[in-house]
């Protein structure tokens, strides 16, 4: 496992608009085992820099987990490693190959690998934090909210997968709620309840609300206010929940977005688009590069 790690010599150039100096990306790290297969990633820093350590970012994409792949968050990463960080966008395993909490354990093996080659990527160990979307949004919750749980067995276990913050985008957050039927057939299938009578109860286990505790770490929510997949509503519970708990907690509605939206692609009819971006940025700023070590 890990033999395709090519180390600070890996990274290079990325051919992306406006970052081609400021960047350097190391693509395709295999990072752990997902059932029978490599799990892999792909590492995003500033230019320039050796033996340096960085507050790091790990983007998990969306895709109603059933589909996406760790390219989605290119850009994403891409723009937040200029701005000092060591970035990393993750695949896991889709839902048609393994259920709920194969996606899960994936992130977390990620979050372990990091913390295991800290020194190799420049990552900060004690200033890891998470962004993702939709489906994405879903499990960097339960990344946030589950540490020490859904661990699983994809390596690196003497390692810990806890996070300092979340950025959660569109993220469906009670599974239990009701969605439009396209949203429920994605969710049964990522739940995979061993029959009708174990439905909600499956679901409940698969809800970020379920595991709102205090002393988790803090979260920013964005959602638009047109979201027809994921209602608004799912956010606004969530924060509610995590507010109630103790737990910080950030919410950006978006008025004029629908669904699938991210840090650098907020729907042109936004008036403050930058500012969506902005805002990531200044939550991570805050919640890592200002964050003390762990005791």
């Amino acid at each position: 496992m890990g033999e395709k790690w090519r180390g600070p010599a890996g990274f290079g150039p990325v051919d992306i608009q406006g970052l081609k100096a400021a960047v350097v990306a190391a693509t395709d790290v295999v990072f752990g085992r997902g059932g029978e297969s490599d799990l892999l990633l792909d590492l995003y820093r500033p230019a320039g820099i050796e033996g340096c350590v960085l507050p790091t970012a790990v983007f998990i994409h969306g895709g109603g987990w059933t589909g996406g792949e760790k390219e989605m968050h290119r850009d994403d990463a891409a723009r937040v490693a200029a701005h000092g960080y060591l970035a990393a966008s993750i695949n896991y395993r889709k839902s048609e190959e393994a259920a709920f909490p194969a996606a899960l354990e994936d992130c977390k093996c990620a979050v372990r690998w990091l913390r295991a080659h800290a020194g190799e990527c420049c990552a900060d160990p004690d200033r890891i934090g998470l962004v993702g979307g939709s489906a994405g949004a879903h499990l960097a919750a339960m990344v946030a909210l589950t540490p020490g749980q859904f661990e699983g067995g994809g390596g690196w276990d003497a390692f810990s997968s806890a996070v300092r913050c979340a950025a959660c985008y569109c993220g469906p957050f009670d599974l239990t709620a009701e969605y439009i039927p396209d949203v429920v057939a994605v969710v049964e299938q990522f739940v995979r309840p061993a029959g009708p009578e174990d439905r909600r109860a499956a679901r409940l286990r698969a809800s970020p609300m379920a595991y709102v505790a205090p002393g988790a770490p803090p979260f920013l929510l964005v959602h638009g206010e047109r979201d027809d997949v994921v209602p608004i509503e799912q956010s606004e519970r969530f924060a509610s929940a995590l507010s109630e708990a103790g737990v910080p907690v950030e919410f950006i509605p978006v008025r004029h977005a629908n669904h699938g939206f991210g840090p650098v692609d907020a729907p042109a009819t936004e008036p403050d688009a930058q500012a969506i971006f902005v805002a990531l940025v200044d939550f991570l700023d805050r919640r890592l590069k200002g964050a003390a070590p762990r005791e």
